[in-house]
């Protein structure tokens, strides 16, 4: 199956391959299976694409994904920019998750979905802009409402997929740039050590002031991260 592509910049640029989290929509980062069926929806889509090999940036769930193509096909992946990935998160925490997504979230207008996200403080330091370009993926179900592009019994499979171990992170050992959120306790701090000391020089951290959304929260200090990372 061919994933859903949305494809930004000059056509002359470089080709950086991004993968969202589980929730995400491709708008903001300017759908869902299993891992092993995610992986070779990945590799469809890239070879439809006609990309061989490129960086790759992967997000929450996008950021464990990247990481098993890398290890399931290191040919793919030039280099690797994980955003706050979810590595590996804790019984726990994927069944609160689980259980947030049993309810249905939606909203009568665009304008509502935003002032939602702003009064929740999911990313306290977005700016409105952010998710304004967020409400533009939200789609209208048959009863008006809008919600999230994505299957709930998807990203519950999901979850429980992420309580398992990732690859063996000394078989990740292309140059990586690691952005976590100082607010966040997706990566912690004993999955950064392990992961400083698999792949050494290698891995550059960078960290920022955000909750789990580093894109939203510190949208300049990423972007900035990235460009210099990807031009060495």
């Amino acid at each position: 199956m061919r994933l859903h592509v949305h494809e930004f910049g000059p056509s002359a640029g470089r080709t950086v391959v991004a993968l969202h989290g589980v929730t995400g929509a491709a708008t903001v980062f300017r759908r869902l299976a299993p891992l092993s069926a995610h992986l070779h929806d990945v590799r469809e889509t890239l070879d439809a694409a006609g990309i061989a090999r490129a960086p790759f940036i992967g997000f929450s769930f996008g950021g464990r994904l990247a990481m098993e193509l890398l290890a399931s096909d290191r040919s793919r992946v030039e280099r690797l920019v994980l955003f706050d990935p979810a590595i590996q998160i804790p019984a726990a925490g994927a069944t609160a998750r689980t259980t947030d997504l049993l309810s249905d979230q939606s909203w009568a207008s665009a304008e509502e979905a935003i002032e939602s996200r702003i009064a929740s403080a999911i990313a306290p330091y977005a700016p409105r802009e952010h998710w304004e370009l967020w409400s533009d993926g939200l789609v209208t179900g048959t009863d008006g409402r809008l919600r999230l592009p994505f299957s709930r019994a998807a990203a519950i499979t999901i979850y429980s997929e992420l309580v398992t171990p990732p690859p063996p992170l000394n078989s990740l050992r292309v140059p990586t740039l690691l952005i976590v959120g100082a607010e966040s306790p997706l990566v912690t701090e004993k999955q950064r050590e392990r992961y400083k000391y698999d792949l050494g020089d290698y891995l550059e951290v960078v960290t920022v002031r955000a909750k789990h959304n580093v894109v939203a929260d510190a949208a300049d200090e990423v972007a900035a991260a990235i460009k210099a990372f990807l031009a060495r």
